[in-house]
């Protein structure tokens, strides 16, 4: 049993790395219990029943089975979930409340139909409020669970709830990441990450996709490499690793890519294909969005003083702007007035940094 253990314990660590959070962990331990079924559950306090993440090993629940639940105890299952102690692992009949009921239909027409009566479930929890539940199931011809797999149950829940809060801190640094990939979609940026040997760690879809409509750089050999003078590249690469200072480049003719390479700090726990240069990449092309609608809710402007903003912001001169509207030159430059003050800016060139920096351009 202790080399199970150990076993369990090694796939509880992984757990929160799989595609699928402990899959290998569940499958492991509906083996190690002689279990025909087994699953692990992710529930939110402040959602629905429906509203779960199931991952499942085992024999499957017949469809009319299934059918039968979402029809009628769907929205009457008597299982305590949130009442329980986390750690504790208790059998369908020791829950909360169960013994209450008299005669129980949820455990006589559905669990024992299932044949999931004969069960183990416990409830591992962590600081920040991310809840799981695990569940095993015998059927209902074999033996009960016994004290030491009860045991066993508990222990493991001891080890899910530190592995469970490394998963929640991984989401959140995901949710985090994503956040900023959209904000640096949004303003045209790309990036890219290097390691300490050049070598590409990862590209996001908008530095991906800038390289292929300039043609400018190209991945070889999982090097990031400039179709003209990629001396320059390489050599302000290795400039910004050794003095840990950003440096500037730009390849390809004037409608190239600008590039920011910046050294990230070394880390003595980080390992040798740790990303080591972070690259902001930018292409000069001009935003194609029509974002006037957020910039007339940002700014306080008129749909047509909105849309006469954005287009001076793609560089079009004032009678060309009034030309695309509508408008008379004249009425233009009155409503341009309203536009410098409720946008703090005086020139063209100030209001185009002001908008294309502004958050309207995230939406």
């Amino acid at each position: 049993m202790e080399q199970d253990f150990t076993a369990l314990i090694r796939a509880i660590q992984e757990g929160p790395l799989e595609r699928k959070p402990w899959a290998g962990f569940t499958a492991l331990l509906r083996e190690t219990l002689g279990a025909n079924y087994a699953d692990l559950v992710f529930r939110r306090a402040d959602a629905g029943r429906g509203a779960i993440l199931r991952v499942k090993n085992g024999v499957a629940v017949p469809a009319w089975v299934a059918a039968h639940y979402k029809e009628k105890y769907f929205d009457f299952n008597p299982i305590p979930y949130f009442e329980m102690h986390p750690g504790r692992a208790y059998s369908y009949e020791e829950l909360e409340g169960i013994s209450e009921l008299g005669r129980d239909p949820f455990r006589h027409e559905f669990l024992r139909a299932a044949d999931c009566e004969n069960m183990l479930i416990f409830r591992v929890t962590e600081p920040s409020g991310c809840n799981i539940w695990v569940t095993v199931i015998r059927s209902g011809t074999a033996e009960p669970f016994g004290a030491s797999e009860r045991a066993l149950c508990e222990r493991l829940a001891g080890h899910l709830s530190p592995a469970l809060a490394c998963h929640a801190a991984l989401l959140r640094t995901q949710a985090e990441r994503q956040i900023y990939q959209r904000a640096l979609h949004m303003l045209a940026f790309g990036v890219i990450t290097l390691d300490g040997e050049g070598r590409v760690v990862s590209i996001d879809e908008a530095a991906q996709r800038r390289i292929e409509q300039t043609k400018e750089l190209t991945i070889s050999r999982s090097r990031l490499r400039a179709r003209g003078d990629d001396h320059q590249l390489q050599t302000r690469i290795r400039d910004a690793i050794d003095s840990d200072e950003a440096r500037l480049c730009h390849v390809g003719r004037l409608g190239g890519l600008d590039l920011m390479i910046i050294a990230l700090a070394r880390r003595p726990d980080s390992g040798i294909s740790a990303p080591r240069v972070l690259i902001y990449l930018s292409g000069r092309t001009a935003t194609s969005r029509d974002m006037s609608a957020q910039l007339a809710g940002l700014f306080d402007l008129t749909h047509t003083q909105a849309r006469l903003a954005m287009l001076l912001a793609k560089g079009q001169t004032l009678a060309d702007a009034a030309d695309v509207i509508g408008i008379t030159e004249q009425t233009a430059r009155t409503y341009s007035k309203a536009i410098y003050q409720r946008t703090g800016t005086s020139r063209q060139g100030e209001l185009i940094q002001r908008i294309l920096t502004s958050v309207a351009m995230l939406g």
